[in-house]
């Protein structure tokens, strides 16, 4: 049938859904060594920094994405920090539609992701479009 949905975590509800979506954020935060771990995006979204949306197909929890609002000085906007899961193609659609509603609940002007160049291959499709390349070197003893 494949009924999906996605939905917000109320923060009083991530200690039930975490042990199923930490593994998801798991792959999707390990592209960023160095800068956080798995356990400061739950922090964070205690604190209210991201909010955890749940994907769900008939029911079973199957992709997980965070959001977070960015001010910036001309402009607010939405990022999609992390996701993971599977079946893409089953909910990738539904989930950039219930994304770009909640940015606009939220006064966003745009919204923004980081990620790997393979990513265009689903993004491009929603309409989203390459900003910049982004670089890093590291100083001291960050190797």
């Amino acid at each position: 049938m494949n009924e999906v949905q996605c939905l917000p975590v109320p923060r009083e509800h991530l200690a039930t859904v975490w042990p199923v979506v930490e593994p998801m954020l798991a792959k999707a935060v390990r592209t960023a060594p160095d800068k956080l771990t798995v356990s400061d995006v739950l922090e964070g979204a205690h604190r209210g920094i991201y909010v955890v949306w749940v994907v769900t197909i008939d029911g079973t929890i199957t992709a997980t994405i965070t959001s977070r609002v960015i001010e910036y000085p001309q402009r607010r906007a939405m990022a999609l920090d992390w996701i993971g899961g599977t079946r893409m193609k089953v909910w990738f659609s539904l989930a950039m539609r219930v994304m770009k509603e909640h940015a606009a609940r939220n006064d966003c002007a745009h919204m923004e992701g980081y990620g790997r160049e393979a990513w265009m291959r689903w993004l491009g499709k929603e309409g989203w479009r390459r900003e910049y390349v982004a670089f890093r070197m590291e100083l001291g003893d960050g190797q």
